[in-house]
């Protein structure tokens, strides 16, 4: 009965009002905003797999928060059991949120943002407060862990969507300042439970000033991306490059800002110092490669005349397609070929939402192009379009969306399914007889990939040999001399039919009279290394390793351009095996945990914790390292899968992280009414109903999209969230049941174990895209699905349990 009217007491002294509940859901919200935000910002700068191990870095101060919070407490033991201590945590992540970016973009560290020290040592303290925040929550209170958890992750989901109006209404350097206001607002609350009056004034005084700063750089920007000297072109984005260049001397003149991307209008003058208005404008998204607005006043024989010796124009030109279907049609150029040429009807698939509304704003320097009757633009992804529409075009064709897509994309590393050999399958199904699919690429890696992609593509559709599905395919490059003149360098077609000898040879001298350097035209001109394929049944790994002895290149810069599937769609990246990078990247968060896991273990043997005595520590942690591991490993794999059936790459990370988190929050807080004797087996049953729900999602996933393409996306939005909700229930059981399994006995072990997991869970996003590169997205499903039967395992076999009654 003390027992009982203590825990009654308990509740009471720690949950006024649920303050504590609405403080952890405010600050989980604003730290998931603060993490999306943080990729926006450096992904306009930064190649994207460079902001991905930048923000991973970052992210780790979540799990380094455990062990700071575990520190202090035992340092200063008297100062950190009220509730005044979690308004100051909180008030320190709203006060570090905004001054990460101000000191990141606004002083003279900007000029070193090329290195990922910098970002991480800028973006990391607010997650460190976060961390300790969190961590201090739950070590306090770890009894009612269901509930803290339920707030946790319900305030994650909020912030999935919310994220989505900040940017688009804000931009991505004014939203951090949003989250502190929201961070500020939880450590009133906590401040007015607890009665810090002085401490609550503050919490206002600071939410004024973080409101004052964000409608004055929404006004003025007084902190803006900085226009720094980024020279690597491996590091730094094309824009980025080229305004620091005195030579080029461009101009952004207009940015809008949304959940998918920035997007900025350029103007360059064609000498370098004088811009004339009738030259071409560039829209660039996220500071990569630009986009064509073309100055058009209704005269269609002047687009003929200024497009006749460019490359993208040669198979308008040749086919005169009657139907054509545009993927990434951008500021226009497209459309005006597509016009030029006489196209009766112009479809178009823009996967960036706010490249439409700027060339309608522009429409009096490049006409209105998007508004011409014939022609119909949808903003989706190419692929998913294209799976839903039954429609055949005379010409697919697509420029440079490779590159646009893949540094555009919401989720790092994750690959469109736009140029995978299923693809190219679903755009030969679509071309009419006599159809062409045309690719425009920058990179002569890329070419070679689309080439043999291409080829598998027509093989597996029909039945054909290499060299015979050689027969469907031209290549064309411009000259090297003429490639600063701009990103449109090589060409793919690849025909319905088999180009007949005679039809190729005059393709070729077309290509000839425009300038063009011919590559490859099947029967009238195959120099090496392509003679190859036409003369043996290669197979793509085959030609590969010919290929790269054939350019004499030593095995660390070999080139890797296998045709890309939709289970490893990572087209752009041209390596073999695990990049530097990631590789050591890995092994350090790896070996952070194992020294984590060692401190805790000397420390808590040091002290005689009956935590370390009772609690098993090794089992513990090896639980909360799987289920770090195991949660990101499923939520990337899911993320990148369910592209294809939404086919909007921000709505599929809204949709996926809101139904797993609601899911887990509602989990989570069922499982605090579970009494402690079943409370360990019902776990149990929630680990093996994710490797259930996991399983049937890998075998049916696949079949469900393709039933599901053709419905409305409001009803794939629905279907998404009833296949996510159950299994994000079940993941929402272990966390919280593990802590309040071992902090029966004190809570020394909750702020190392959520140091663990927290680091645990960076490892399974970042191992999950290498093996994915590696073994494919099917294999880390598998990974994810035996590490959540491990996870059954070790609670079925009572490894992790609840101390004996006299020591708690």
């Amino acid at each position: 009965m003390v027992g009982e009217h203590s825990a009654a007491n308990d509740r009471a002294t720690l949950l006024p009002g649920g303050t504590l509940l609405l403080s952890i859901f405010a600050v989980s919200l604003s730290v998931l905003v603060f993490e999306v935000a943080l990729t926006r910002i450096f992904s306009v700068l930064l190649r994207y797999h460079f902001v991905f191990l930048a923000i991973s870095l970052a992210v780790c101060g979540l799990g380094i928060g455990g062990l700071l919070d575990f520190l202090i407490r035992r340092r200063w033991p008297g100062t950190t059991d009220s509730t005044a201590f979690l308004a100051g945590c909180a008030l320190a992540f709203a006060l570090l949120t905004p001054a990460g970016i101000v000191v990141a973009l606004a002083t003279p560290l900007a000029a070193y943002l090329t290195s990922v020290w910098v970002i991480t040592a800028t973006c990391l303290p607010p997650f460190v407060a976060a961390g300790v925040f969190l961590s201090h929550a739950f070590a306090q209170h770890a009894s009612f862990s269901g509930h803290l958890y339920f707030a946790d992750l319900f305030g994650a989901a909020l912030g999935s969507f919310l994220v989505i109006a900040c940017l688009q209404m804000v931009g991505g350097i004014n939203t951090p300042l949003i989250c502190a206001i929201v961070a500020a607002l939880a450590a009133l609350m906590l401040s007015l439970s607890d009665r810090r009056t002085g401490l609550a004034a503050l919490a206002v005084l600071i939410a004024i000033i973080m409101t004052a700063a964000l409608l004055a750089n929404q006004r003025a920007k007084y902190v803006d991306l900085p226009r720094v000297a980024l020279a690597d072109e491996s590091t730094a984005k094309l824009l980025h490059r080229e305004l620091t260049d005195p030579r080029i001397n461009s101009k952004i003149i207009y940015t809008e800002w949304n959940a998918f991307a920035r997007t900025d209008v350029v103007a360059t003058p064609r000498d370098g110092t004088h811009f004339d208005p009738k030259d071409d404008l560039y829209i660039f998204t996220d500071g990569d490669v630009p986009s064509n607005m073309t100055n058009f006043q209704g005269d269609l024989a002047a687009v003929r005349d200024k497009f006749e010796r460019f490359i993208g124009f040669l198979p308008f030109r040749e086919l005169r397609p009657e139907k054509v279907l545009l993927i990434g049609p951008g500021a226009g150029l497209d459309i005006l070929m597509a016009l030029a040429v006489g196209a009766r009807q112009i479809d178009g698939v823009e996967l960036n939402p706010a490249i439409p509304s700027i060339v309608r704003k522009y429409r009096d320097f490049c006409g209105p192009i998007y508004d011409y009757a014939n022609v119909n633009i949808k903003v989706a992804e190419g692929r998913s379009y294209v799976s839903r529409t039954a429609e055949e075009y005379d010409l697919i064709y697509m420029a440079l969306t490779k590159t646009a897509t893949t540094t555009s994309s919401s989720l790092a590393l994750a690959e469109s399914y736009a140029h995978t050999v299923e693809a190219f399958q679903q755009y030969y199904r679509h071309l009419s007889a006599d159809g062409q699919l045309a690719l425009v690429c920058q990179h002569p890696l890329i070419l070679l990939r689309a080439m043999l992609t291409a080829r598998e593509a027509v093989m597996l559709e029909t039945g054909a040999s290499g060299p015979e599905a050689m027969k469907h395919l031209a290549l064309a490059s411009r000259p090297r001399r003429e490639y600063q003149l701009g990103p449109y360098r090589h060409l793919l077609i690849m025909s319905h039919r088999p180009f007949a000898p005679q039809q190729a040879d005059e393709l070729g001298k077309r290509a000839v009279a425009m300038g063009l350097v011919p590559g490859y035209f099947p029967g009238a001109f195959s120099p090496q290394p392509f003679n190859w394929l036409d003369e043996q049944n290669l197979t793509a790994d085959r030609f590969v390793k010919l290929y790269n002895q054939w350019q004499r290149r030593p095995p660390q810069r070999r080139w890797n351009f296998l045709p890309c599937t939709d289970d490893r769609p990572f087209v752009v990246d041209g390596t073999f095996g695990i990049p530097a990078q990631f590789r050591h990247f890995i092994w350090a968060l790896a070996l952070a945990a194992l020294l984590l896991s060692a401190g805790a273990w000397l420390w808590l043997k040091r002290e005689n914790s009956a935590a370390l005595a009772e609690a098993r520590f090794w089992p513990a942690v090896a639980y909360f390292a799987l289920l770090g591991m195991g949660f990101m490993a499923l939520e990337v794999v899911l993320a990148q899968k369910l592209v294809l059936l939404l086919g909007y790459p921000v709505l599929t990370l809204s949709v996926i992280l809101f139904s797993l988190l609601v899911g887990g929050g509602l989990g989570s807080l069922a499982s605090q009414s579970w009494p402690d004797v079943t409370v360990r087996s019902r776990a149990t049953m929630a680990a093996l109903g994710v490797v259930a729900l996991a399983t049937m999602l890998y075998l049916l996933l696949p079949h469900i999209t393709a039933a599901a393409l053709h419905l409305d996306i409001r009803v794939r939005c629905a279907l998404t969230m009833a296949l996510l909700l159950p299994t994000g229930f079940c993941l929402g059981i272990p966390f919280p049941t593990g802590l309040r399994t071992i902090s029966a006995g004190g809570s020394d072990l909750v702020p190392w174990m959520w140091g663990i997991n927290g680091l645990t869970s960076v490892v399974g996003s970042v191992g999950a895209m290498v093996m994915a590169k590696l073994v494919g997205f099917s294999v880390v499903m598998l990974a994810a699905i035996a590490l959540y039967a491990l996870v059954s395992l070790v609670l079925a076999g009572g490894l992790l349990r609840r101390p004996p009654a006299e020591v708690s």
